[in-house]
């Protein structure tokens, strides 16, 4: 890099030539408290359920912070200053622009009511599930944040608003089911039925096994933008700008892959700081960043269940082979990916690209033990 004048001095075009990167001096380490209580039922010698309220709460999380973001100007926006003008330390270091500043000023609030149940082997069968209803807020994502659910970035819209970015985290999830279990075939030699079968039909028809595991939950965050905002509200944002929220978003009577938040009309959001009494988003005025929080809508939720079925064939007192064929996502279910999410770009809105889980995949394997 070829330098143009030290930190001080004029700038030599019309933008700053250097980007700062700075940290606080009271950095300090992330605290983090934990608490729960659970009760617990024997609802026979072989099942039990467990009931627990878990939360945490997180202080001082490392977060990256945009320490010279230009300052809204004064009178209509028309009559602003330029950007690099407004910012804090233009008049003493006039040369630098963005400064990626880290500090440990975050914030996060996770809780849950956790239900778990398992049912120890009888008959053959065994079983265990995990219900969790959660909610998790917090006002900095890291500075990687999360990818591929359109959630909040990591820089806060705006600067000097740390509360306006406090809202779901972009991995919280309502509702999770998970569920497992493994079922051994009471037929054969030593089982229920089939005890006395012959070698032929014992080895053909016992010891089999099939096992599965299903998983169920909400859909993540989406965080509604008005992305032209970023170059045309005048403040020069690190993060992106939202969108204005002027309503809570009507239900769709159907949900499709082009259309998640139903259809969209020239009509659906509102002209620029303008609200008309009916549209639920609309583009910040001039000069403004959004109003809308972070989370504001949902994306699909999530589905998939995986299966195997085995064998034991019995060679010798110490040698068999093991067959076993694993089905994943054995019903070849689609879970989708994060829905468009930028208003000013209406044909996009709401349309989903790409899905969040991988088609059917069948494989089989021996296994020989000596």
């Amino acid at each position: 890099m070829v330098a143009r004048g030290d930190l001080t001095s004029p700038r030599t075009g019309p933008t700053p030539f250097y980007q700062g990167r700075a940290w606080d001096l009271n950095l300090r380490p992330q605290m983090t408290n934990q608490f729960n209580f659970a009760i617990e039922r024997e609802l026979d010698s072989k099942t039990n359920v467990n009931v627990a309220y878990v939360g945490q709460r997180g202080t001082h999380l490392v977060i990256p912070h945009e320490a010279n973001n230009p300052l809204p100007g004064t009178g209509p926006f028309s009559t602003w200053a330029p950007i690099d003008d407004r910012r804090p330390l233009a008049t003493i270091l006039p040369n630098v622009g963005n400064i990626a500043l880290t500090e440990s000023s975050g914030n996060s609030w996770y809780n849950a009511l956790q239900i778990s149940g398992k049912r120890r082997m009888s008959g053959g069968f065994e079983m265990l599930f995990q219900y969790t209803y959660s909610k998790t807020n917090t006002d900095g994502l890291g500075y990687y944040g999360c990818g591929g659910v359109n959630s909040e970035g990591a820089y806060w819209q705006d600067a000097y608003n740390r509360r306006g970015n406090y809202g779901p985290a972009c991995f919280d999830v309502r509702h999770n089911f998970t569920t497992a279990g493994v079922f051994n075939v009471p037929f054969g030699k030593g089982q229920h039925f089939g005890g006395s079968s012959n070698k032929f039909i014992d080895a053909v028809f016992g010891g089999w096994n099939l096992n599965y595991n299903m998983a169920v939950r909400g859909g993540f965050p989406v965080t509604i933008l008005a992305a032209t905002q970023n170059t045309n509200s005048g403040r020069a944002p690190r993060g992106n700008v939202r969108a204005n929220r002027y309503l809570t978003m009507a239900e769709p009577t159907t949900r499709t892959v082009d259309r998640w938040f139903g259809d969209i009309t020239g009509s659906t959001f509102c002209a620029a700081g303008v609200s008309n009494g009916t549209c639920a988003y609309g583009v910040p005025a001039p000069g403004e960043l959004g109003t809308a929080g972070v989370g504001t809508e949902r994306a699909p939720g999530f589905f998939n269940l995986d299966s195997s079925i085995g064998k034991n064939f019995a060679i010798t007192e110490h040698q068999r082979i093991q067959f076993r064929a694993e089905f994943f996502n054995l019903l070849n279910s689609v879970s989708w990916g994060a829905p468009g999410r930028d208003i000013t770009t209406t044909a996009t809105f709401g349309q989903i690209t790409a899905q969040a889980n991988s088609p059917r995949n069948i494989q089989f394997s021996l296994k020989y033990s000596f």
